[in-house]
């Protein structure tokens, strides 16, 4: 008997050569999409990781740079404008001079800019004075100070330049001509007043000249030197000026929204690489894994067929029973036959689990043939038929009035129920007798059929609903975590949804979406 059950000696070394070489050859298969001619992504993420930082940072600092540049011209184009209004202010200063030399009058008519003007004397005294000039100046202490400056500033001949408040105006204080006071004093060492023989009320006499004559009103006849003093109006240079800032805060909000647009480029394209060198590589796996499945599936015919033999070489249970030895025998092989048994379910669910894998993998073009659900409900429940036996009740709710019809893959959508079923038996097969249930209904939702698969179980905890459809994700302890994500794929394959909706009172309801389609014509 024993040697019935053995293979011959040739026979199995003829078999494990076969099955060698058929392993190897599968083997060099898939080891090749594992492979890389070129540098692991690690190290390829990490240098592409350096390359977007230092081109962002350089990115940067250009940005620094042409903004840094932006306001220096920014600014320097104002004070250029401000330097231009003192340009305007002198040449009207001049212009009223020329005027007033005329007939000892003037009236800026044609000029409004023109807010104030008037002539001093070297002691600060006013012998002339229009609109908004003063009685008297600080001259000798502007003169001072204009002396101590380390640096000229202004037009030649100006002595002091302001603006007032939101410098809606000019302030000049000028030399009448080319005398330049401060510097005689500097260099005769005497007094301003002192050294030009000036005091109040005495008129101003430039060296190498005899003294003007005094006219009507105790003016001088301009000859000699004095200041002149001119409020220029800035109408229009404020507008000016905060238009400058304006366009140039524009400017600067562009090219920080440009950077901060170039960044999100970078992240979003270095995202999308990410993506394609991971999704490069689930094709690779993907490749590997259905190699491996059919390697696997290889010996597992193998093996189903020596159980087979296993099986027709054991006596039939009950034989021998009560014979001594013989009873002995009954027993080893009642013992083989349970074993057997054994063998070939894990067979089977090893078989399984590799087609559900392999179909998961590559599911193939899917059919949309014209469907009755409620035909095709019926048949398919006819499959378990035997639920009852294991003390689950199947509740059947698919009659409908009118026809079910949807466009779909009859065989695909027969695949996924089995998977959902398959989960739904799972989650009820260890409640208490009576609270076994599963239902399949069938009813109409806003233009589509929905099928749903409710059981009632302690259905899934929140925290991991997100994740349900993801491959290979489980938390049985002998699950594959492929039975959802191979119905999803299956049923939107040929244009269905499936979708997860909990209930208040436990459970799990799944259910599977087909748009409504006329019935076919006869």
């Amino acid at each position: 008997m024993l040697t019935r059950l053995v293979v011959p000696c040739c026979e199995r070394k003829a078999q494990a050569q076969g099955g060698s070489r058929q392993r190897d050859r599968g083997n060099t298969g898939w080891r090749e999409y594992f492979r890389h001619d070129t540098m692991p992504y690690s190290t390829m993420k990490t240098v592409r990781n350096k390359s977007t930082r230092v081109l962002l940072f350089s990115s940067a600092f250009v940005l620094l740079v042409a903004v840094i540049l932006l306001w220096v011209v920014t600014i320097r184009e104002t004070e250029r404008r401000d330097l231009l209004l003192e340009y305007e202010a002198f040449r009207a200063s001049s212009a009223v001079v020329d005027e007033y030399r005329k007939d000892q009058s003037f009236v800026p008519d044609g000029d409004k800019r023109i807010l104030g003007f008037g002539f001093y004397r070297l002691d600060g005294g006013s012998f002339m004075r229009y609109g908004s000039a003063p009685e008297a100046i600080p001259m000798q202490d502007l003169l001072f100070a204009r002396n101590q400056e380390s640096r000229a500033t202004g037009l030649p001949g100006s002595v002091s330049v302001t603006f007032t408040e939101k410098k809606k105006s000019i302030r000049l204080i000028r030399y009448s001509g080319l005398q330049n006071p401060a510097r005689m004093m500097n260099s005769g060492g005497t007094s301003l007043g002192q050294g030009m023989g000036m005091g109040r009320g005495r008129q101003i006499t430039p060296l190498g000249q005899t003294p003007e004559p005094e006219i009507s009103g105790g003016l001088s006849l301009l000859g000699g030197t004095y200041f002149i003093w001119m409020e220029y109006s800035a109408d229009g240079m404020d507008r000016e000026r905060l238009q400058f800032f304006l366009v140039a805060a524009l400017i600067t909000a562009a090219l920080l929204g440009l950077y901060v647009l170039l960044v999100f480029v970078f992240r979003h394209n270095e995202d999308l690489r990410t993506r394609e060198t991971e999704m490069r590589e689930l094709v690779q796996l993907g490749e590997a894994a259905r190699t491996l499945v059919h390697e696997i599936k290889n010996p597992l015919g193998i093996m189903r067929i020596q159980t087979a033999r296993i099986r027709r070489a054991a006596p039939p249970v009950g034989e021998g029973a009560g014979e001594g030895e013989g009873g002995g025998a009954a027993r080893r092989s009642t013992q083989l036959a349970e074993s057997a048994d054994i063998i070939e379910a894990e067979i089977m669910r090893l078989s399984g689990l590799a087609d559900r894998i392999r179909e998961f993998l590559k599911p193939g073009p899917a059919r949309r043939d014209p469907i009755d659900l409620q035909t095709f409900l019926a048949s398919y429940c006819n499959r378990y038929r035997d639920l009852g036996d294991s003390g689950i009740e199947l509740v059947r709710d698919f009659t409908v009035s009118g026809s079910a019809n949807v466009n779909a893959d009859a065989e695909k959508l027969g695949i996924a129920l089995d998977n959902l079923l398959r989960n739904a038996i799972e989650a009820v097969e260890n409640l208490p007798a009576g609270e076994r249930r599963i239902a399949i209904r069938l009813f109409r939702r806003e233009g589509s059929w929905i099928i749903a698969i409710i059981d009632s179980g302690k259905g899934i905890p929140a925290d991991i609903l997100q994740r349900i459809f993801d491959p290979f994700f489980t938390t049985k302890e002998k699950g594959s975590g492929i039975g959802l994500a191979l119905a999803k794929r299956l049923v939107e394959s040929f244009g269905g949804s499936l979708a997860y909706e909990g209930t208040d009172g436990g459970g799990t309801v799944f259910s599977i979406g087909l748009k409504e389609e006329k019935a076919p014509t006869v």
